[in-house]
């Protein structure tokens, strides 16, 4: 039975041996890599990079060029009220032009001031660093998601070493009934126990092994990876590097506190903004143009063509727009009042988070150290039962009762290595820290 169990372990070793083998920190250095997620949210980041170039193209100057060929073929009638001498009509039709009309002309204009300008260059520096806090929010999420899923993995291996030599504990105890049985210490019964002991311990590696695999498949979909990966830490590495010291709160570094502080500047610079609807903007203009009149369709031809030209400055004064841009205005200023609110609320939220998975680790530290002690005095006690059984000293039912109470405080142990693992990560972060 032992070499059908070395077998499994072999087996198991081989299949994995093509898995990449990593650290938790690699882990998530991968994945943070790999996710499209931050991919999409460094293109948004790029995108709003590139708004205050746009502002300051809109301030150069705008120039625009315009060719007009125009065939006239009937010129317009214009009506003078007098008649011209010699003529006996009270009224004089004249058709002024020439039935060929091109022009040419290039026009420019230049802003001088709008007080926009300043306050759009903030709004759009503004949304550049709700941006880039939205990309620290979504990678501290992303982390965490990674992290627990690597935890997991540690979880499911451990989980699955332990129902190896469940089973290969159970096995030996069913040789060992087998050779009672044939010296008739035992009866048929207590050897068909042992048999159903065996094949319940076979279905709870085969579980748990199906659960490890399952751990690997979501551990390879969170780092968006078609390579094969598995954990390359054991749970006493984990653990020396995972402990957490209380008092080191850095709430105000939670991205979602900054979030609502950006909110609340990008509220109050849109209130700005709207005021400055009611203020002028000034700009500059000039026109330079050449009209040519003609009989015929030459552009070549001489003294056809006569330049025109003039500069000018235009300023636009709104006078009342209904009250419209004071009433955003506050809606604005109101919305910066909900911002505060919610910041104080996330900073309460945060405090109590902290506070609770602080006391969760603690509690999950005194459960490990107490699981490990069990687990040790059960393998010593199992030990000597088996000893004794054997020696036919104690009963079947005596040694599966040891065999239970080592089971049970296997499964105690493994639920306080998850525990404390889930609570170290998420105190990390509700503390700032992750």
């Amino acid at each position: 039975m032992k070499p059908t169990i070395y077998a499994f372990i072999f087996c198991f070793a081989t299949g994995n041996a093509l898995a990449q083998k990593i650290s938790l920190n690699e882990a998530v250095q991968k994945g943070l890599a790999n996710r499209l997620e931050l991919k999409a949210q460094n293109l948004n980041i790029q995108i709003a990079g590139t708004e205050n170039e746009k502002i300051k193209a809109r301030w150069l100057p705008q120039i625009s060029g315009n060719a007009d060929i125009r065939w006239n073929t009937q010129l317009q009638t214009t009506i003078l009220p007098f008649a011209l001498p010699g003529s006996a009509e009270t009224q004089t039709e004249v058709r002024l032009g020439r039935p060929f009309n091109n022009s040419f002309l290039v026009q420019a204009e230049q802003k001088v001031y709008d007080a926009n300008r300043k306050i759009d260059l903030q709004l759009n520096n503004t949304q550049l660093d709700a941006q880039k806090n939205n990309l620290e929010q979504l990678s501290v999420n992303l982390k965490q998601v990674i992290t627990e899923a690597y935890y997991n993995c540690v979880f499911a291996k451990e989980r699955l070493t332990l129902s190896v030599l469940a089973l290969e504990r159970s096995k030996s105890y069913l040789e060992a009934g087998k050779a009672r049985f044939d010296q008739g210490a035992i009866l048929k019964n207590d050897l068909d126990k042992l048999e159903l002991d065996a094949s319940n311990a076979q279905l709870a590696q085969t579980r748990n092994q199906q659960d490890y695999d399952l751990s690997l498949i979501a551990l390879q979909y969170q780092l968006n990876t078609s390579e094969m990966v598995e954990p390359g830490e054991d749970l006493q590495a984990i653990f020396g590097y995972s402990q957490v010291v209380q008092g080191q709160l850095n709430i105000e570094n939670r991205a979602e506190i900054k979030a609502e502080q950006l909110s609340r500047r990008l509220n109050e610079l849109n209130a700005q903004k709207q005021l400055a609807r009611n203020r002028p903007t000034v700009s500059v203009y000039g026109n330079y143009s050449y009209f040519q009149l003609s009989e015929t369709l030459n552009p070549f031809e001489k003294n056809t063509w006569f330049p025109a030209n003039y500069i000018g400055i235009r300023a636009n004064v709104p006078i009342f727009d209904g009250r419209q841009a004071r009433l955003t205005a506050n809606d604005f200023r109101v919305r910066q009042q909900i911002n505060v609110l919610n910041a104080e609320r996330l900073r309460n939220d945060f405090s109590y988070e902290s506070k609770s998975t602080w006391n969760t680790l603690q509690q999950s530290i005194l459960n490990l150290e107490e699981a490990r002690k069990n687990i040790d005095l059960a393998h010593r006690i199992l030990e000597t039962d088996k000893f004794r059984f054997e020696k036919g000293v104690i009963l079947l039912s005596d040694l599966k009762n040891t065999e239970y109470a080592l089971q049970n405080a296997e499964t105690q142990y493994l639920s306080s290595i998850y525990n404390f693992l889930i609570a170290s990560v998420r105190y990390k972060k509700a503390s700032g820290n992750l």
